[in-house]
């Protein structure tokens, strides 16, 4: 009886998970004109989407497992929910700051071809920056309500937070990198 409820719980937002691949793709099919305005950028969003994906699913673990114990009845004066918001937007800020210096380094080694000047790549990190903290910002505020909503319709989170917020944290952090990299790129190119 379980799988079947896993299942009907789940396999909606597995299809609008497939649905929000696709606009993740569209979005990046608009960017063109900000990876030719920025050279380099375009090795920064797989990391990128990457990361916000993993750090959100997994507070929205942490939540959905707080929600079994009992943790967060309180909601926002729980802190659980405190700790872990501080935790993701530091962790966020953490990983967004170290990709960059990660792709500076290997465009140094003999075999690759710089992509980016010194200008290019202060840009890059600028836009890993911004878009790590106002995407850590925002995902955090979203798993905390996806586990809410779920646990308000009966629904299990753990379920439903996974799929939901890596779909969410993939779209979401590619329109905030556009909009940074359009803003910064435009400034600093």
């Amino acid at each position: 009886m379980e799988k079947l409820r896993v299942m009907k719980e789940s396999l909606p937002f597995l299809f609008l998970c497939a649905a929000g691949g696709a606009a993740a793709g569209l979005v990046l099919g608009q960017m063109e004109y900000i990876f030719e305005l920025v050279p380099g950028l375009i090795a920064l969003v797989p990391a990128m989407i990457d990361m916000r994906g993993n750090i959100a699913s997994t507070m929205g673990s942490r939540l959905g497992s707080a929600h079994h114990l009992g943790l967060i009845d309180k909601g926002w004066k729980s802190s659980i929910v405190n700790e872990n918001i501080k935790a993701t937007v530091t962790l966020s800020l953490f990983v967004a700051s170290f990709l960059p210096l990660i792709f500076w380094v290997t465009s140094l080694l003999p075999f690759v071809e710089s992509l980016a000047s010194f200008r290019a790549l202060v840009a890059i990190y600028l836009i890993a920056i911004t878009t790590g903290l106002t995407t850590g910002f925002l995902l955090s505020f979203i798993s905390y309500f996806a586990v809410i909503l779920s646990i308000k319709y009966d629904l299990d989170p753990d379920n439903l937070s996974g799929p939901a917020l890596t779909t969410v944290g993939d779209v979401l952090t590619l329109l905030v990198l556009f909009l940074w990299a359009y803003i910064i790129g435009g400034a600093i190119m």
